[in-house]
């Protein structure tokens, strides 16, 4: 449920399974398959625990290429080598499709003059990637990503970048996110917040807020 009810007039969006369904098993299926062709659930877990873990995707998002990245963990399991690398060079594979719902939100908003901006853990390299696919993430007023600032969330100091670079009143700004703990963050920094766990939660909290009509 959203928090706070005051006046907004400004929304911030995440992108990864807010804006477009980020899914790295549904790569991985495609890669680690069974004897009769079927994908090999069990090795997927494993690689994306072990191997290509969110620990060692974390640095990317803060800012380490992928070259980078790739060597540093192929010099770790160099037999990984070819689903390492797999991870960033199929990364649209990972990316099912949009979430539409928010697409629409975010147009709709855009479209009566409420400004929408970003605010994504995402490699500088790969948001370059998942652009050329959904057009949308063109159209934020502005966005702040991690891998062109070196922070990532929920560190308070990749919020001050957003309020400081958009100008941001954060008790008059939502802030929509799937992660609870960036919901906290941003709730202890003053902004209004709107934890996205259902994509059709997000246009009643939007209404709630005075800032979409009910039709």
């Amino acid at each position: 449920m959203p928090h706070g009810t005051g006046s907004v007039d400004a929304v911030v969006l995440d992108v990864g399974n807010v804006l477009i369904h980020w899914d790295p098993p549904t790569l991985y299926r495609k890669i680690f398959l069974n004897e009769d062709g079927t994908p090999d659930g069990d090795k997927v877990a494993w690689f994306l625990t072990t191997i290509c873990d969110p620990q060692w995707n974390i640095q990317q998002d803060l800012g380490r290429s992928i070259a980078e990245g790739n060597a540093a963990l192929v010099r770790k399991h160099p037999d990984w080598r070819d689903a390492i690398e797999a991870y960033y060079r199929r990364h649209l594979e990972a990316l099912p499709g949009p979430i539409q719902s928010t697409v629409d939100c975010m147009r709709a908003l855009q479209g009566i003059g409420v400004p929408v901006h970003g605010l994504t853990n995402y490699g500088r390299e790969t948001f370059a990637m998942a652009k050329t696919r959904f057009d949308f993430l063109n159209e934020f007023d502005g966005v702040v990503v991690s891998g062109e600032e070196g922070l990532v969330k929920p560190d308070p100091a990749i919020f001050e970048v957003l309020i400081t670079r958009f100008k941001l009143t954060p008790d008059r700004t939502l802030f929509v996110d799937d992660s609870r703990a960036n919901i906290d963050a941003a709730a202890k920094l003053g902004f209004q917040v709107h934890h996205f766990t259902d994509p059709d939660a997000l246009k009643p909290c939007l209404i709630k807020h005075g800032l979409l009509a009910l039709n």
